[in-house]
């Protein structure tokens, strides 16, 4: 496939500048795109793909291009897991064949032509989504879309494919597909690209643009693993209060959710959860749902992350909408495990 790149990136002063080192996107604020920007954070990215992570970052910071390191991250897991040689499948981008480049020379040339159509999304005003299908489809897309209106659609995308593929369908189930088409796509490239690779991305709404230190909180959180954070079941509370620590937050150690909720309740309003805050069950709530001894006494708790999400540790991270995790563990109220957290 031909590859591309993302839109420019929006420069917001010293606050984005502390926000990129924790390596948050800056990024458009919707699938259909605008001319709004938000920021990006990596989710559900694999351990074969983070690893790549520095080498990504030695790359797009050669390019100038530092902002997409996350973006960067989801089009290697949607080309290659992070499991092949090439990459970020960008052998084509260079006029090579097909898996042509080794892992470092891949990176090297997806980067490279990744800030080429940031450059070219810039002076044609394409948006960003634009640009994440343009590196599936090519720089020619970028060309399409500034006739049409210069933001990223579907159709847009769905019709492109048609034109190049001369209305060739081929079967493509998935579960990103089949609920939009039943299953199928045009022949050429992959028109549903941008939603393949978005799903590897939150995009973080104005709740999410915290303090450095709820910031770092959210970072480690979603990537608690790679931060070496240890999620084994019946541990919520030891993996919440790592998770501070290794975000540079001093907090004691607690016996359980329980008495942590007991102690330093700070809030009961699942309306206003501040960026980072722990988050606790309500007992009376999930009691009446298990028998699990430890459930029942110990409790449960976990750490909003911003858009309505909250993060727990059940035997390995799960993610949670506030009203899912309401209506399962009941709304106990938030606080910061008794830690002291610069806050907006």
């Amino acid at each position: 496939m031909k590859k591309a790149a993302m839109a420019g990136a929006l420069g917001c002063g010293l606050l984005i500048a502390l926000l990129l080192s924790m390596f948050l996107i800056i990024a458009s604020d919707d699938e259909s795109g605008g001319s709004g920007s938000g920021l990006y954070i990596g989710v559900n990215l694999s351990a074969e793909v983070l690893a790549h992570q520095p080498m990504v970052e030695k790359y797009a910071r050669q390019n100038g291009i530092s902002d997409y390191v996350y973006v960067l991250l989801a089009i290697i897991q949607v080309e290659s897991e992070g499991k092949l040689e090439d990459v970020m499948q960008s052998s084509e981008s260079a006029g090579l064949p097909v898996n042509t480049l080794g892992t470092e020379d891949s990176i090297k040339q997806g980067c490279k032509y990744f800030a080429e159509l940031v450059a070219k999304a810039d002076r044609l005003s394409c948006d960003m989504d634009a640009i994440i299908q343009a590196y599936n489809y090519g720089s020619g897309f970028l060309d399409f879309v500034a006739k049409n209106g210069k933001r990223y659609t579907f159709e847009l995308a769905q019709e492109f494919s048609r034109q190049h593929s001369g209305g060739v369908k081929v079967t493509y189930k998935n579960e990103i597909s089949t609920p939009i088409n039943g299953g199928w796509r045009y022949n050429y490239g992959n028109m549903f690209y941008v939603k393949l690779v978005k799903q590897y991305l939150t995009l973080t709404g104005g709740d999410a643009l915290g303090t450095d230190a709820q910031n770092r909180i959210v970072e480690v959180a979603r990537n608690s693993e790679k931060y070496g954070i240890s999620a084994a079941g019946g541990y919520c509370e030891a993996w919440a209060e790592e998770v501070y620590r290794k975000a540079g937050v001093s907090i004691d150690k607690h016996c359980c959710a329980g008495k942590n909720r007991a102690l330093y309740t700070v809030g009961k309003s699942s309306k206003n959860i501040p960026l980072g805050a722990m988050v606790y069950n309500d007992p009376a709530v999930y009691q009446s749902r298990t028998n699990d001894t430890c459930g029942r006494n110990a409790g449960h708790v976990g750490i909003y992350i911003g858009n309505g999400q909250i993060i727990s540790n059940i035997g390995g991270t799960t993610i949670d909408t506030v009203e899912g995790w309401t209506a399962y563990y009941g709304f106990g109220g938030w606080g910061w495990g008794g830690a002291v957290v610069a806050q907006k």
